[in-house]
């Protein structure tokens, strides 16, 4: 008798750690800032992981350091940065965290969907596979992949009581307030989903006259997202940074990226074209969605405010004027949804023997490790830790070459400095081991008219030769002979820098990764 209960419990054990095993070991092959590579190659990462050494190192965003993205993404990178800063291995640690925390809210989701036929452990892994299956995954590391778990825990209260906010108890209000704090704090773009929830909530407590209980969902959301709000605020008021995160933050991101020209009916067209293109871009997902929602309208469940949420999503994604691939991630828990409710289906009777189970969770498993490297094509330019270069063919070698030859051409101990004019941070901080030591030490995703300020920045940096290396990043095959090399970088790079980059700065060294890929670093001359 009591072996068969050991058996028994070991069973129970295996069946709860097998899941867990396997979500693990897709991390490792779908995540860019894996182990497993040399590197993660992704500009905006590499960003956000220089934002996040600055931070661990005193600097202050938005103060001594310009990015747009928000503070709780720049903490994040911080955090990865005290675990290892000198690559990617901190990140992939939070980023493994992340998905389990989406695993767990997977897995209460999939326990209140009563599964059929496979349990909610293997069932929950439709979670985690919605964020890494697709190609707005990318390499990893976006703020969207951050934001995931916010928007799924937020369905996750919808259908624990039964898309009825009416009966949503005040203590997840104050939870959903939180959550909507740390997705604003991480890039506010991506509230839609809590804008629009919020908004039914608001107009069901009116209609149903309970004026008294909405005052109590709105006094308590507020409390939770001030919970984070105010830590974040105290932070910036007592390093005299609060004006400079309004102006970075909000105001510069607003402004810099506002469309101009066009009348009202092209404007709305093109708004019209992001979302249509956005959904386009997964209409498989969207099927997936479609059939999830019809299960639930089957069993006479109202599905209304999860197509206004899913509406708000794609609208707050559009409004910049334009749509990026990872974007697209904010509006994957939707997917994990659709996946769980078709797999929380009877798929066969309930007689069918335990090979028949073991088949769905072996197809479950292979979904995790397969279907990243059939929909994410970023994958394939990731180089493996020990090789030369990528399936795809691109190389490592530009960053941590060019980097070792930084260092030799200034006196021994000093660390160089830096700026990139063209390009987000390639990596050249990580591998230099370096700092920013300017405001704006890499060029944004914004031209000349949209912010001058930054512009005017790399020039005054360059004329009084405040740092000892200038990069450029050429998309192009760089040419041997130097004259054809400085065209080269005079179209690479605004109008504005190339008289006082040729000035006060000389090519030093060129290397490349790919036929589209290559840097040229010049050293601030002698004279």
């Amino acid at each position: 008798m009591r072996e068969t209960m050991a058996t028994n419990k070991i069973t129970l054990i295996c069946k709860k750690i097998i899941p867990i095993l396997i979500l693990f070991g897709a991390s490792l092959t779908s995540i860019g800032s894996s182990p497993l590579y040399r590197t993660n190659p992704w500009v905006d990462s590499n960003a956000m992981l220089t934002m996040g050494r600055s931070l661990l190192h005193g600097l202050i965003p938005f103060k001594d350091i310009i990015e747009q993205r928000g503070p709780f993404l720049y903490a994040i990178y911080a955090g990865a940065a005290a675990i290892k800063e000198t690559s990617f291995l901190g990140l992939f640690i939070l980023q493994v965290f992340n998905l389990f925390i989406i695993y767990w809210i997977s897995y209460k989701i999939a326990k209140d969907l009563k599964p059929v036929f496979l349990s909610p452990e293997w069932i929950a892994l439709l979670g985690p596979l919605a964020l890494i299956s697709t190609s707005s995954f990318s390499f990893s590391g976006a703020p969207e992949e951050f934001a995931f778990g916010s928007i799924l825990y937020l369905l996750y209260i919808l259908n624990h009581w039964h898309y009825n906010v009416l009966e949503i108890p005040l203590s997840s209000f104050f939870l959903l307030g939180l959550n909507l704090s740390l997705v604003f704090w991480n890039k506010y773009s991506l509230i839609g989903t809590f804008v629009f929830f919020f908004i039914w909530v608001a107009g069901a407590f009116l209609y149903n006259r309970q004026f008294l209980k909405l005052c109590q969902v709105i006094c308590f959301s507020v409390l939770g997202f001030l919970s984070i709000s105010s830590i974040i605020i105290l932070f910036f008021t007592v390093n005299g940074a609060f004006l400079d995160l309004i102006h970075i933050y909000f105001v510069q991101n607003m402004t810099a990226y506002k469309r101009t020209g066009g009348s009202m009916l092209a404007n709305s067209w093109q708004f019209l074209y992001l979302i249509a293109k956005s959904i386009r871009t997964h209409y498989i997902v969207v099927i997936i969605i479609i059939l999830g929602w019809l299960k639930a309208i089957y069993h006479k469940i109202d599905m209304k405010i999860e197509l206004v949420m899913l509406l708000g999503t794609l609208i707050f994604l559009a409004m910049p004027h334009w749509v990026i691939n990872y974007y697209n991630l904010i509006w994957m828990p939707f997917f994990a949804m659709g996946m769980m409710r078709i797999a929380s289906s009877g798929f066969v009777d309930q007689g069918e023997n335990y090979i028949s189970r073991f088949s769905f969770q072996f197809l479950f498993a292979s979904a995790l490790f397969i279907l990243p490297f059939i929909n994410n094509q970023d994958l394939s330019h990731l180089v493996i830790r020990g090789e030369v270069q990528a399936i795809h063919g691109n190389k490592y070698l530009a960053q941590p070459m060019l980097s070792k030859q930084m260092h030799n051409s200034l006196p021994k101990g000093k660390i160089p400095s830096l700026i990139v004019i063209n390009n987000l941070d390639p990596g050249f901080y990580l591998t230099t081991q370096t700092l920013p030591t300017t405001r704006y030490w890499h060029r944004m995703n914004m031209k000349y008219n949209q912010l001058p300020a930054m512009y005017q920045s790399f020039e005054n940096t360059m004329a009084h030769k405040k740092v000892d290396f200038v990069i450029v990043g050429l998309h192009v095959q760089p040419k041997k002979q130097v004259h054809e090399l400085s065209r080269q970088i005079e179209n690479a790079i605004d109008p504005s820098l190339r008289r006082t980059l040729w000035k006060n700065y000389k090519i030093k060294m060129v290397s490349q990764n790919a036929q589209d890929e290559s840097y040229i670093v010049l050293m601030k001359s002698s004279n």
